[in-house]
């Protein structure tokens, strides 16, 4: 057994997961140290944004759909970092503590509700059948 399927499996994350794990670490401790931690959450914001643009159009391409799912998977993975990260840019332009927990409320149940409300139209098409 090659050693990269044995971290995957010890992990469950892929070699490349784990890489992009690092150097987000790596980066946003530069950036603390370095007193640009706003310059490198917008930065990584950013590259996000891109990222789930780019998933958005492969997973609509068939010959591309391999490289969409692995992008889904990046995003997934990411999607609970993106939103501290919003929170922490956020929390420079609003000093509202009692706004920015309902901010952070939302952006993190949102995506559960949403996916929820649309599963439940599809079971009750199921139902009437």
């Amino acid at each position: 057994m090659k050693w990269s399927n044995r971290i995957q499996i010890v992990t469950g994350q892929n070699c490349l997961h784990i890489a992009l794990h690092l150097l987000l670490i790596a980066a946003l401790v530069w950036g603390w140290k370095h007193h640009a931690l706003l310059q490198v959450s917008l930065l990584l914001l950013a590259m996000y944004a891109s990222v789930f643009a780019a998933m958005l159009l492969t997973q609509r391409v068939p010959g591309l759909r391999r490289i969409g799912d692995f992008l889904e998977d990046v995003t997934t993975t990411y999607y609970f970092g993106a939103a501290m990260l919003v929170l922490l840019v956020l929390s420079r332009v609003i000093h509202n503590n009692l706004l920015l927990g309902a901010v952070g409320v939302v952006m993190l149940a949102g995506p559960a509700v949403v996916s929820l409300l649309a599963k439940e139209p599809a079971r009750s098409r199921h139902r009437q059948r």
